[in-house]
């Protein structure tokens, strides 16, 4: 019974510390131009989980950041495929850095049960045709 009240709560402070931590890590990382397509696929990730978070009714930040950073992460991939330069546009970050902020928020309130809805909430949506999540938000 135990778990099952376990992941009513949101997961431990330290876990999530190191969770926002490694995220704003990774975004440097991409700013800097230090970047991989790891890390920008790990970044799209959070992205992707932070909307559905903001769904589930964890915290708000404007629609038109996501369709902002996604299209800066868009634009990094295609270069960094291209050209192996892994660099974020420095005039979007600020659009990440909002959604990366909500994000550090929702680790540490939402359940641990709404994470996990969420992660099989992700997993659908990369299995559908939907190119975006927010495709129906004007940029």
């Amino acid at each position: 019974m135990r778990s099952a009240k376990a992941v009513l709560l949101p997961q431990t402070a330290k876990s999530a510390r190191a969770q926002s931590l490694r995220h704003h890590l990774v975004l440097e990382a991409l700013k800097a131009g230090s970047g991989n397509g790891q890390l920008l696929t790990d970044l799209i990730r959070v992205i992707y989980v932070t909307w559905y978070l903001q769904l589930a009714g964890f915290g708000t930040v404007d629609p038109r950041h996501y369709v902002a950073a996604e299209r800066a992460l868009a634009r990094c991939g295609v270069r960094g495929v291209g050209d192996d330069i892994w660099q974020l546009d420095q005039s979007v970050t600020l659009a990440i850095e909002r959604i990366l902020a909500l994000h550090d928020w929702q680790l540490e309130h939402a359940p641990i049960s709404a994470m996990l809805e969420v992660q099989r909430r992700l997993a659908r949506f990369v299995q559908s045709d939907k190119e975006s999540p927010w495709q129906h938000i004007e940029g």
